[in-house]
């Protein structure tokens, strides 16, 4: 439909010519002079820079997307060959390329920055390897002899390693529990949890009470049984007569002990005590004659 109108358009303002009327137009293919649109008999600028106005970029970059979409619903066909989807694969990205340029004029230009946005055009279409950043591959390329290998083999790089400014960039009160009073549900849980851990407790704590006090009743009972069977084995040993104990006295213990060095009395000790303190004194107050001594 888009093609039927665009049809009538040129031919429209081939009828407007002053130098081709109506008679002279027979129908047929319209000449390439076919003036027709904003940018009539204009082809696309090969350099950006060279466009100093928003809206027609914007016409440029239109006209490439279209181009793309058509490369894109063809390049789906597999039996095309291998040097066709390749080619079509290449001038695709070449287009890319090129709608990129544009984008970079446009926002030059003070119009819209396309490349901060989210892909939501013909990019989306197309797969990229880690290692050939850049270039991307639609439909059948895909499955060319040593893409896909490609694809199946390609080890995907690790996430770049967060800073640690990064990674308490989003960190609120929330997670280190300050707030947690505030919420009435958890600490009407947490009072619940405390009474259950109480009760258990005092549970375990009355049955380990219980296991004592049998284990105190049964332990008379057991010496009892053990005394009467020591009785019964031993009722010779039993039968004869004690020997009564005899206290000893408490240096016999030592009785054994040998002191091969002159222990000193507590008499020789005291003398030794006094004769030093007198030997003190007549240095202080007779200096004289602990010389005439010496």
């Amino acid at each position: 439909m888009a093609a039927l109108n665009r049809w009538t358009a040129q031919k429209r303002d081939i009828e407007m010519q002053k130098n081709m009327g109506k008679a002279t137009y027979m129908g047929g293919a319209l000449p390439d002079t076919a003036a027709y649109g904003p940018y009539k008999q204009n082809k696309r600028p090969k350099i950006a820079s060279e466009v100093k106005t928003v809206k027609e970029c914007e016409h440029w970059r239109q006209d490439i997307l279209r181009g793309v979409a058509k490369k894109i619903a063809e390049i789906q066909n597999a039996a095309l060959g291998e040097h066709r989807i390749r080619d079509l694969n290449d001038e695709i990205n070449k287009d890319l390329r090129e709608k990129g340029y544009w984008e970079d004029q446009i926002k030059a230009l003070g119009g819209a920055d396309y490349k901060s946005q989210p892909k939501r055009d013909v990019e989306t279409y197309g797969a990229e390897l880690a290692a050939h950043s850049g270039y991307k591959y639609f439909g059948a390329a895909k499955d060319l002899p040593g893409v896909r290998e490609l694809f199946e083999t390609e080890v995907i790089p690790d996430a770049p390693r967060k800073t640690r400014k990064q990674l308490f960039l989003h960190i609120q009160p929330d997670y280190y529990g300050w707030r947690d009073e505030e919420d009435g549900m958890l600490l009407l849980e947490e009072k619940m949890a405390e009474e259950e851990a109480v009760k258990k407790l005092q549970a375990e704590w009355k049955a380990e009470q219980v296991v004592k006090a049998s284990k105190k009743r049964k332990a008379p009972k057991d010496a009892k049984d053990k005394e009467e069977a020591a009785k019964e084995d031993k009722p010779e040993e039993e039968a004869k007569p004690k020997e009564p104990e005899v206290e000893k006295p408490k240096g016999q213990d030592f009785a054994d002990f040998k002191a091969y060095v002159d222990v000193p009395t507590m008499q020789d000790i005291e003398r030794l005590i006094v004769q030093k303190k007198k030997e003190t004194l007549l240095k202080k107050y007779a200096p004289e004659q602990t010389e005439s001594k010496d």
